[in-house]
């Protein structure tokens, strides 16, 4: 509240600064302190999140490493002839390195049903000129239609190809064109195998032969082509499938069989490690891990002091605080830990050639100072003698991946982490400084309204005082 400017107006004293001055010399100290507090409680919290921030970004990147699948994956590469694409490829973890030469000689398919020439002129056609009810049967599946007296060729394709219950039958016209012929319907299956599971079609109406594989009266039937199973060589060796997956063929395994290769023309399928990407990952695991670490170095740097006690402002934005300390000591435990369960000889990150340096950041030396292999030579020989080994050093709850996650989920989970826990206390902090902002303002307009309403009383008396005097003056000089 500024003081009234026609304060001393009276009296022609500078009564206006006076009360300012007392004004500034009672609270300003006060409210500069409050200002304070409040920006170091915004630095805070604004140090809170960039470092929430920087643990979330860090625990994301071990996603990777802490799924055992990625780690531990075998790449199948497939190398054809002629230019046919014969199959793709699935493999498992547990897929062993290997070479194989694979030849598919047949794919699997399924049986179809095709009516006699001459049975419809055309896709309207009737049927059946009386009702009935045709069962559709593969193996151990099977559906039934009911056929309307007057249902066309047309309708009853539809009929089955919309049967909630139609495992598989896919029903089709084809118009030959030829007079002789005419339309033929054709009912082809997806259960593929051997002759068991063709496609069978039973009727209860004789007058539905045509349309059935198994006759009821004298009339022509449907013919049917048989189902066949998938024939593949692998190394020579005969293989056969009651459909084109293939499945533990080859152990942990899948082949997707697509088409026949050309006669003595193997595709080749080799199965390796990834051994490029695992190297990535880990280098990246250094990187992140590095980056993280700068962020915490930076907010916890500890200031500098002067010989009188005076704290300087080099110091970071959280600089002695216990949080920083405690999560830089876990972290430390885990980059230097063996990891439980892993194998013995290669179960610290320093067997994958992951070493600390003086500053606390991760490094995969490309020497060593004190003779022995490098970390470039470790990480190496990791990849190409224990590929095997190096998912249970990161992966699982266990691996330093997993382990880490644990330990930053504690201080970053929403709700009750230790980071949102510090976040409430700085907010309550802040609204209770921002609270008290509003106390000291209230206070310093009242007294600095009790002294306008005082010194007015002065500016008045004064002024009253100087008319007498000058009245008195006045009358003693015309004596």
């Amino acid at each position: 509240m500024a003081v009234s400017s026609t304060l001393g107006v009276a009296s022609g004293l500078d009564l206006s600064s006076i009360v300012t001055q007392l004004v500034s010399a009672q609270y300003d100290s006060k409210i500069s302190a409050n200002k304070s507090s409040q920006d170091d409680v915004q630095v805070k919290l604004s140090a809170v999140s960039k470092l929430s921030s920087a643990l979330k970004t860090f625990s994301d990147s071990l996603d990777t490493l802490a799924d055992a699948s990625k780690m531990a994956a075998k790449n199948p590469t497939i190398t054809n002839t002629d230019d046919i694409e014969a199959f793709t490829a699935d493999t498992t973890n547990s897929a062993s390195v290997g070479s194989y030469d694979i030849e598919v000689l047949q794919l699997a398919k399924g049986s179809t049903a095709t009516t006699a020439d001459g049975t419809f002129s055309s896709s309207s056609s009737v049927v059946s000129s009386t009702a009935g009810t045709l069962t559709f049967s593969a193996g151990s599946n099977t559906f039934s239609i009911n056929v309307k007296a007057g249902m066309t060729v047309d309708q009853l394709r539809t009929a089955v190809n919309n049967a909630t219950d139609n495992f598989g039958i896919t029903a089709n016209i084809v118009n030959t064109g030829d007079s002789s012929v005419g339309s033929q319907l054709v009912f082809s299956s997806s259960i593929t195998g051997d002759t068991s599971n063709n496609l069978v079609i039973t009727n209860n109406n004789s007058s539905l032969d045509s349309v059935s594989t198994v006759a009821t009266g004298s009339g022509t039937t449907m013919s049917v082509t048989d189902a066949q199973k998938s024939h593949i060589t692998i190394d020579g060796t005969d293989v056969y499938g009651d459909s084109n997956e293939l499945e533990g063929v080859i152990s942990n395994v899948t082949l997707n069989l697509l088409a026949k290769t050309k006669t003595d023309s193997p595709s080749t399928l080799k199965i390796g490690t990834d051994e490029e990407d695992v190297q990535g990952y880990i280098e990246d695991f250094v990187k992140n891990y590095n980056t993280m670490m700068d962020v915490l170095d930076e907010l916890g740097k500890s200031g500098t002091y002067t010989s009188s006690g005076t704290q300087l402002t080099d110091g970071g934005d959280l600089s002695g605080d216990s949080l920083i300390r405690g999560l830089k000591s876990q972290l430390s435990k885990i980059v230097a830990g063996a990891v439980s369960g892993a194998n013995t000889n290669l179960n610290t990150l320093y067997s994958v050639g992951i070493s600390m340096d003086s500053d606390g950041n991760l490094e995969i030396t490309d020497s060593n100072t004190y003779g022995g292999s490098s970390g470039e030579d470790r990480l190496d020989s990791a990849l190409s003698d224990q590929f095997d080994n190096i998912a249970s050093l990161f992966s699982g709850d266990n691996g330093i991946a997993g382990q880490m996650q644990a330990l930053l989920k504690q201080y970053t989970q929403s709700g009750n982490g230790l980071l949102a826990e510090r976040t409430t206390s700085y907010n309550d902090q802040l609204d209770q400084l921002i609270d008290q902002s509003n106390t000291i303002a209230e206070k310093q307009t009242s007294y600095e309204e009790m002294l306008t309403k005082k010194y007015t009383a002065l500016d008045t008396a004064l002024a009253q005082m100087q008319q007498s005097s000058s009245y008195i003056t006045t009358l003693l000089s015309s004596l």
